[in-house]
Order: structure tokens, then sequence, then C-alpha cells
């Protein structure tokens, strides 16, 4: 995750606020608090949020992403691999939340499978996949925030097949611009 968290981490200032938005066992939130940073974090899952508090120390809220109501709250929202479990239908107004957390300037860093629609796994978990056309049809509904980098890496975590990832970091427009 290194490589990764460096491409996001260039956008976040030093000690700045993160958001790990469906923080999953607390990995990531235990990495970004390692380095520094200050950081918040929920998920959808009541196990996880236990998990993910007793490694990290942090009180990880039990939230989904259709619930967030931060506004101007972090420096960067980090929602890796964790947006591919919100329905399509759904996944405009949770990105749309994830920016309205931001502050001006912030940064949201999202991960998903590559690949388009929704799907359910043999152990009955959904996923939203995504490909670049897609994510930038929802960005251009989206006139707060900008894609400023969309790249394709691979993986863990492949089901059938599916080993590629999507990754994409959005920056909320400062002030006016892009309004």
């Amino acid at each position: 995750m290194a490589p990764i968290y460096r491409r996001f981490l260039a956008h976040v200032p030093p000690a700045g606020e993160i958001l790990d938005a469906g923080s999953g066992s607390g990995r990531d939130t235990l990495a970004f608090l390692d380095l520094g940073y200050r950081v918040q974090a929920f998920d959808a899952s009541a196990e996880l949020c236990a998990l993910s508090s007793a490694l990290t120390g942090v009180a990880t809220r039990h939230l989904r992403f259709q619930d967030l109501d931060d506004e101007n709250a972090f420096d960067g929202v980090w929602a890796c691999a964790s947006l591919l479990h919100v329905a399509e239908v759904e996944l405009d107004d949770a990105i749309d939340r994830l920016i309205r957390a931001l502050r001006p300037g912030g940064a949201l860093y999202m991960s998903f499978k590559l690949g388009r629609g929704e799907r359910v796994t043999d152990d009955g978990r959904m996923f939203t996949d995504m490909d670049e056309p897609r994510l930038r049809a929802i960005f251009r509904e989206l006139p707060q925030a900008r894609l400023d980098d969309v790249w394709i890496s691979g993986g863990e975590g492949t089901l059938k097949g599916r080993a590629d990832w999507l990754n994409a970091i959005a920056i909320k427009w400062e002030g006016d611009g892009g309004l």
C-alpha cells in the first residue's frame, strides 16, 4: 500500500486530518496514525468498527456512506476498497458526501474493482465495479471536485478474474473555482 499512500498523501498537509471512510479492520487508519496524521474513521459494520477501534485506539464510528454528514472537516478522505460495496444507484450521493466532508483543496482517494456494474459474489457480498468512463461521468455531475489522477493497478482480492483495481484521486475545488 505504500506507493498508493504516497500518491494520496502528496495532496494532504503534514499532520493533516484524514477520514478513513469504510475503515474495515483499521489497517489504513493505523498506517496514517503511524505517519503522524490525525485520523477519524467509520465503517458500516459494527464488528469491523470494534476491530478497528481496538487496533488503532480511534473510536471508529458505525456509519454508512449514505449517512455521513460532515462538512469541510478533513484534508483527505481515504475510501480504499470501500465504496465498491455501495449500490450503484447510491454511489453518486456517497461520493458527493465524501467530497462535502473535505476542506477546499482536500483530496479524496477511492478504489474499485475494475469493471462495470453490480454483482454478488458466491458468499453473498455485493460489489459495484467501476471503469474510468463511469467514474468520469459521476464527476461531471459533481462540480465541486475534479478528478486529478486515475490509474489501474493490480492487487489482492482476485474475484473470478478481477485482479485489476481502478484507483482515483479527486480534489475539492478551492474557493469558487469550478462552481
